[in-house]
């Protein structure tokens, strides 16, 4: 084991934990679950929205200048549309400026995360329809 490669790995641990570039985790005390979202579900719904906020914020960030997601994007925007959240249109956010040589990384982490973001809420959404 070098050096080089434990400050690597400290790296890309510290860049996956900066709480500003990534999104509010879904926890079970958002009762996101079958038996809670048959009863009240703003909590759930409340946690999806800033979610879906924050990877809208984030795919407009410089960390998708090279590599923009229109597609993404705009589906983010519709899916805010139809999230109601009690708050009107929800302003764009600012984030935290990447570094260059960072922004691969993190656009990976992104999406990676976006993938697994979407599967959660697609079971979310699916059993709130039956």
């Amino acid at each position: 084991r070098t050096p080089h490669r434990s400050l690597l790995q400290e790296g890309l641990q510290l860049l996956e934990d900066e709480p500003q570039n990534w999104p509010p985790r879904i926890r079970c005390s958002d009762a996101c679950d079958p038996l809670s979202l048959d009863g009240n579900h703003t909590r759930c719904l409340h946690r999806i929205h800033q979610a879906l906020q924050h990877y809208r914020d984030l795919l407009g960030s410089d960390i998708f200048r090279e590599q923009p997601q229109p597609q993404l994007e705009t589906t983010m925007e519709q899916l805010l549309s139809h999230v109601p959240d009690g708050h009107g249109r929800p302003p764009r956010h600012l984030l935290a400026p990447t570094q260059v040589w960072e922004q691969p990384l993190q656009r990976h982490l992104a999406l990676k995360r976006l993938r697994s973001f979407a599967a959660l809420i697609g079971r979310i959404f699916n059993h709130s329809a039956r």
